[in-house]
């Protein structure tokens, strides 16, 4: 169970995201994980994510953490929360995966499988002229694409 505390230190900038934007943007998605520490492993010592912001929702008797490459006004984050009285969760069949975009991807497939977790499908192009990208599970067992966002 995650470390709660009596108010939420929510930081105001990350819920202003873009006060002078006039169109929608997508904000961020939320998973449940069953261990923040296990999870914050995978995300941030692995795929190089940074925690942005950590919350209690007394109401929904949730804690949350906000995930993201640091510039959070302009690109969308990945909120993992755990439940404070639940212990596991299912997947339903409708979600497909997360999707991130790294520079190396050789690289960070082998650190995901030197960390321990598993790379369900290795690196390849799925359509011509698309980039080159892997699937791995991340400790709940949610997919996450891996995409090559460098030419070279």
């Amino acid at each position: 169970m995650p470390e709660r505390t009596e108010t939420s230190r929510l930081n105001p900038d990350l819920w202003v995201w873009g006060e002078d934007e006039m169109r929608p943007r997508l904000l961020h998605a939320m998973i449940r994980v069953a261990d923040f520490k296990e999870s914050l492993r995978f995300y941030c010592d692995t795929l190089g994510m940074h925690v942005l912001d950590r919350f209690d929702v007394e109401s929904r008797r949730a804690t949350g953490v906000f995930l993201g490459y640091g510039n959070y006004r302009n690109s969308a984050l990945l909120e993992l929360t755990q439940k404070w009285d639940v212990d596991t969760y299912t997947h339903g069949d409708a979600f497909g995966h997360i999707a991130i975009g790294v520079p190396d991807l050789a690289s960070t497939v082998s650190a995901i499988a030197d960390a321990g977790y598993e790379v369900t499908d290795q690196p390849k192009v799925l359509m011509p002229g698309g980039p080159m990208v892997a699937f791995a599970k991340d400790p709940d067992g949610f997919a996450v694409e891996l995409i090559q966002i460098r030419r070279a």
